[in-house]
C-alpha cells in the first residue's frame, strides 16, 4: 500500500533514541534497522519520518509469506487472462516515477528463506541492485533516493544474518514512544506509558494504553483496568496515581 507523507521538520527534543534517528536521517543514510520492544514506533518512524511525498510501502514478514508480496505476481484479470501486479518492493523502488520512495520492512527476522534472499537483493544499494520484471519484461533498477528501514523486536542483532547486517550498518534500539505518539493518551498517562515500553517483564505496550484510555471513557478506571491488565489492574491504577502526583 502507497502511504505518502510529507517530510517533517525534526524536533531537537527528541528522547536520546529518536534523536539517532533523526541524525541518521539527516545525514543521508538509507539503510537502517530500528529494533528493541514492541509498540515504541519503530514501524511509525519508518513509514513517517523522514519520508517525502515520494511515498512508503511496507512488508510485514512472516514464515508463509511469498516473493509475491515482495516483487510481485501475476493476479487474474477480468476478461480470464493474467495481469501483473507489483509488489511493495518494486513500488518503492519507483518512487513517484523520478524519486525512489521508502520501503519499510517489519520484523524481518520472521523472513523465510527465499524471501529474505529476495529481499536482500532487492534492498542493495542503488548501484547493485537489479531485477528482471516478468510482467514488463525488463531490467529494473531502484531510483535514487530509494530507501529503506527494517524493524524487528529481538533483542540480540546477532541473531540476524550478517548478510543483512553488512547492508545495514546502522542499527539503532527504540526503547521509548515517540513523543508524537504519546500525545494520543491522557495527560496523566504518558509518562507512565513511557516509562513502561522498556520495562522488561512488567512492560505495558502502548496499544494497551490506548485501549485502556479508550475504556476508561466509557466504562471507569476500574473496568477498564480490568478488562486490559487483569489481575494486574490495582497494581497499575496505583501507579498512575503515584506517577501523575
Amino acid at each position: 500500500m502507497n502511504i505518502k507523507r510529507f517530510d517533517k521538520r525534526f524536533d531537537l527534543n527528541l528522547p536520546q533514541c529518536w534523536q539517532d534517528y533523526t541524525d541518521v536521517l539527516s545525514a543521508g543514510l538509507d539503510r537502517v534497522i530500528l529494533y528493541g520492544p514492541p509498540g515504541t514506533g519503530k514501524t511509525y518512524a519508518g513509514l513517517n519520518l523522514g519520508v517525502s511525498d515520494t511515498g512508503a510501502w511496507r512488508l510485514v514478514c512472516t514464515e508463509d509469506m511469498t516473493n509475491f508480496d515482495v516483487t510481485g505476481g501475476f493476479l487474474p484479470d477480468k476478461d480470464g487472462s493474467f495481469k501483473w501486479s507489483d509488489g511493495a518492493a518494486v513500488k518503492a523502488w519507483r518512487g513517484d516515477g523520478i524519486t525512489g520512495g521508502r520501503l519499510v520492512v517489519d520484523e524481518i527476522d520472521k523472513a523465510g528463506g527465499d524471501v529474505f534472499a529476495t529481499l536482500l537483493a532487492m534492498t542493495d544499494t542503488v548501484d547493485s541492485a537489479t531485477w528482471w520484471n516478468p510482467g514488463t519484461k525488463r531490467i529494473e533498477v531502484p531510483r535514487e533516493g530509494f530507501s529503506v528501514v527494517m524493524t524487528t523486536n529481538i533483542e540480540n542483532l546477532e541473531e540476524l544474518p550478517a548478510a543483512l547486517t553488512d547492508r545495514f550498518p546502522c542499527s539503532i534500539r527504540i526503547n521509548e514512544p515517540h513523543p508524537d505518539s504519546l500525545k494520543a493518551l491522557d495527560r496523566e498517562l504518558q509518562e507512565y506509558a513511557r516509562k513502561m515500553a522498556d520495562a522488561g517483564d512488567r512492560r505495558i505496550s502502548l496499544r494497551q494504553f490506548y485501549a485502556y484510555s479508550k475504556l476508561r471513557v466509557v466504562h471507569g478506571d476500574e473496568r477498564a483496568a480490568s478488562l486490559i491488565f487483569g489481575v494486574r489492574a490495582e497494581s497499575f491504577l496505583d501507579a498512575v496515581l503515584v506517577d501523575a502526583v
